[in-house]
């Protein structure tokens, strides 16, 4: 069991190094969010999120690699005992391969160790992928929201569903 798990974390460790965003990495943010939604936030909305104390992101990169811009990113918003997942990306070039489930693992960890209780996020109902790992994760459903998300990938430029999950921490 000790060495599965070694080997587990080392396995995800040669794929990419988890760690806190710093300024260099905030310009390469937008351009990933972009790529993941039909609405991308300018860097300029980053800034003003991460200038609040409440948010923290962690950035996703290839391992010996650190002067190259991040794979992908995880944002996150904590007041009090509850935190939520505010956005979560990676790099088309770089999906499937694990490591929005390791960004995820990386804000968990951090979250519990704050001692955050609760951990919400909210998902579009036809991501498929995204709920298939968050249900994995452990999160479940709790309520949905719909015409939450613009679609500008129909003729009728559609709203669709937002899916609010949960997942208890600690």
């Amino acid at each position: 069991m000790f060495t599965e798990t070694l080997e587990r974390l080392f396995k995800i460790n040669r794929k990419s190094v988890i760690e806190a965003a710093n300024s260099a990495d905030l310009v390469h943010l937008p351009d990933i969010h972009a790529a993941s939604f039909d609405r991308g936030w300018t860097d300029g909305e980053f800034d003003a999120l991460l200038a609040q104390d409440i948010y923290f992101c962690l950035v996703a990169r290839n391992p010996g690699n650190a002067e190259k811009p991040p794979s992908g990113f995880v944002l996150v918003k904590r007041v009090a005992d509850e935190a939520e997942i505010i956005s979560i990306a990676v790099k088309p070039s770089a999906r499937k391969k694990g490591i929005a489930r390791q960004l995820m693992d990386a804000a968990v960890r951090q979250l519990d160790s704050e001692r955050i209780k609760k951990l919400f996020l909210e998902v579009d109902a036809e991501n498929n992928p995204a709920i298939k790992l968050y249900t994995k994760m452990g999160f479940v459903q709790i309520a949905s929201r719909d015409g939450y998300y613009q679609r500008n990938d129909t003729a009728e430029n559609k709203r669709s569903v937002a899916l609010v999950m949960q997942l208890e921490l600690g």
